[in-house]
């Protein structure tokens, strides 16, 4: 791979323009990634070896005058990609970019980018980040709606594509590139946003694949040719990466080139991994730590949460590698990581509740799920403290405020094109830890009165105290049309609020008159997916999952009086809290 020089500030190169009838010397699109503060980089792949191509830089659209310039030849080792490495930037500056090759800058969008500088120190900013991009589906509208968020960075946590390839052959791996850097909508995309990524199974060699993969070398040797991407420091074969955007650390972790078979027994060298990663990835959190960063990132391109299983691709199947990365977080006093986490199909959160895999407890971890771009797939791991929210079209945001203090606050929303905000959550993050700043919420509007509204919402708090003294509440629903409505018992989901006597398992029973029209006793079992849009749709908080859920129900009903009841399974005692939502 070839890395060009920086050339002099201020100079200014004459542009001209070529034919559009010329062949393009391009194989791909240019893509940035790599940047700081101060720097970046830009990658071209062009048709033939021996092209000489310029790199020009402005904070003008029109490249006049070029600030910066930086030449170099590409060379068949490399796939005929250049990798031009640009320094002395200004932070916090946009930039755009051009490549010229033979002293002409073409016409077509390929030859073109922009990037930001990210801020140094102090300084707030939008990151994105998602998972599971199929090339192949022809709904590719998230790349567009997160490009409309002008992020500053887009993260990609794995499953850039699903080719499955695993192959000796370098060029194999590259045409998988290609096929993203031609796609117009993701073309688009990745010259208009920097990349940071982490590829996960399907884009690393195949499904739960790891290192014993023969492809394993080829496809690291083409990812450092093709990809902009920062310092890649790690020995053992892994592309490990590590930088700073303001006063946020952010670590990627290699889950795949030297991981052990997922199938394989437990034990103490068993490894997501690898020995040489794991010392170098401790190493990057003490660093972290000591430097007083604010807020730590950690990039999983895996799900952490769920219970010991041998043989599942995830972190349960490195049960006991889990556990020592948690120990060694507590043990360390490391109380602001921050887990960005990939491959499962949903939007998710979990705020510490359900992720702390330390022995004996004391690394509660704020765990955040963005998927899927386009592929839609199941949901892994759980229970969450919100979500999963299952279905296509999804990302992540997150939006740092940092005013230069102690803190810096943090908002998670995780979105679905056209459909805006469907989970969000806020913390507070400093040295001393990461604090919750509200319950994640539905994004949509809430519901609002009307001329033609039976009702908005019903509610009441109490306490199951036998079989026998249930918990009820009427409600009329009035007009001539049909409603359909939201009723809910909730009880374990109350823990969030501070309640320690919850309900540990409630049954919530529809009737009219002496008729039962619906019963549920665990809501995640029927319609989970319906039942998280209406939670969305009335600005009902989330609910949790788990052997001891809470009961839902979504019904339409004709006008007339109906009573909800709500009863403890097996006899259990405990408060409740009951609703009933008019959902629009």
């Amino acid at each position: 791979m070839f890395r060009c020089c920086l050339f002099t500030l201020g100079l200014v190169f004459a542009i001209s323009v070529a034919s559009a009838q010329t062949p393009s010397p391009f194989g791909s699109g240019v893509w940035s990634g790599g940047v700081t503060s101060t720097s970046a980089n830009v990658v071209a792949r062009f048709t033939a070896p021996g092209v000489r191509a310029r790199l020009q830089i402005s904070v003008n659209q029109s490249l006049k005058p070029a600030l910066f310039s930086a030449i170099g030849t590409a060379a068949a080792a490399a796939g005929n990609t250049l990798t031009f490495t640009v320094q002395g930037l200004q932070p916090d500056t946009d930039y755009f970019y051009g490549v010229e090759v033979g002293g002409v800058l073409r016409a077509e969008p390929v030859s073109r980018g922009q990037l930001r500088t990210f801020p140094l120190g102090s300084g707030s900013f939008k990151i994105a980040f998602a998972s599971c991009s199929d090339l192949r589906k022809p709904d590719q509208r998230a790349f567009d709606a997160i490009a409309a968020e002008k992020p500053l960075l887009f993260i990609h946590m794995g499953d850039l594509h699903y080719s499955d390839t695993d192959s000796t052959n370098p060029d194999d791996y590259r045409e998988n590139y290609d096929a993203i850097l031609n796609h117009p909508v993701q073309s688009a995309f990745y010259r208009k946003v920097s990349l940071a990524y982490m590829w996960d199974d399907h884009d690393f060699t195949g499904d739960d694949s790891n290192g014993t993969a023969i492809g394993a070398a080829t496809v690291r040797s083409v990812y450092r040719d093709t990809v902009p991407h920062y310092p890649i420091t790690v020995a053992g074969g892994t592309i490990a990466q590590a930088f700073t955007v303001g006063r946020a650390r952010v670590i990627m972790t290699d889950l795949h080139s030297a991981a052990s078979v997922a199938a394989s027994a437990e034990s103490a060298t068993k490894s997501r991994l690898g020995a040489t990663q794991k010392a170098w990835f401790k190493q990057e959190l003490i660093a972290a730590r000591d430097a007083g960063f604010p807020l730590i990132i950690w990039v999983n391109t895996s799900p952490w949460i769920g219970a010991a299983r041998l043989g599942v691709d995830s972190w349960a199947g490195f049960s006991t590698e889990r556990a020592e990365l948690a120990n060694f977080v507590r043990d360390n006093r490391i109380k602001n990581l921050l887990m960005l986490s990939g491959d499962m199909h949903a939007l998710a959160y979990d705020d510490g509740r359900n992720s702390d895999y330390a022995v004996g407890g004391g690394a509660p971890l704020v765990v955040l799920h963005a998927a899927p771009l386009t592929r839609l797939g199941g949901p892994k791991g759980g229970p969450y403290a919100a979500g999963p929210l299952i279905g296509i079209l999804q990302y992540g945001l997150l939006d740092v405020t940092d005013t230069g203090g102690p803190t810096v606050h943090v908002r998670y929303s995780g979105k679905r094109v056209g459909e805006g905000t469907k989970l969000s959550f806020q913390f507070v993050a400093s040295t001393a830890g990461i604090v919750a700043d509200s319950i994640g919420t539905g994004g949509l509007s809430a519901v609002t009165s009307g001329a033609d509204r039976a009702f908005v919402n019903v509610s009441t708090r109490g306490r199951v105290a036998t079989a026998g003294d249930v918990l009820i509440v009427g409600f009329v629903v009035g007009g001539t049309a049909p409603r359909t409505i939201l009723a809910r018992a909730v009880g374990p989901s109350l823990a969030v609020f501070g309640i320690t006597d919850a309900l540990s398992r409630p049954t919530l029973t529809l009737h009219r008159g002496n008729v039962v029209i619906a019963s549920n006793d665990d809501w995640t079992l029927t319609d989970a997916a319906r039942l998280f849009t209406a939670f969305d749709r009335v600005g009902a908080f989330r609910l949790l999952g788990g052997a001891n859920p809470d009961a839902a129900l979504l019904t339409t009903l004709a006008p007339g009086a109906y009573t909800l009841q709500v009863t403890g399974v097996g006899g259990a005692v405990g408060t409740v809290l009951l609703e009933a939502y008019d959902v629009p």
